[in-house]
């Protein structure tokens, strides 16, 4: 199954630090819930998770990347949904 959530926004450094502790935590807690509009999408990390993270700077803009990525295992797993 292929689902695709996407979000993007301009924030300043304090909100953009709020947003890494939300994933840290649902990354600890092993489980994320990410919504946009009427779009839920959850996440369950479980096990060795590999971690990509990229740092790149190309006339005064930089760039961070970061990519988590897991095997995902048993049928409880919630893909996308549409909410009311």
């Amino acid at each position: 199954m292929h689902d695709t959530f996407k979000y993007q926004t301009a924030t300043d450094p304090p909100e953009l630090a709020r947003y890494l502790a939300v994933l840290a935590e649902g990354v600890k807690a092993g489980a994320l819930t990410v919504a946009e509009g009427h779009m839920t999408f959850t996440i369950h990390p479980r096990g060795l998770i590999d971690l990509g993270l990229r740092v790149r700077r190309n006339h005064g803009r930089t760039r961070v990347s970061l990519e988590l990525s897991w095997t995902e295992e048993g049928q409880d797993i919630a893909g996308p949904e549409r909410r009311p």
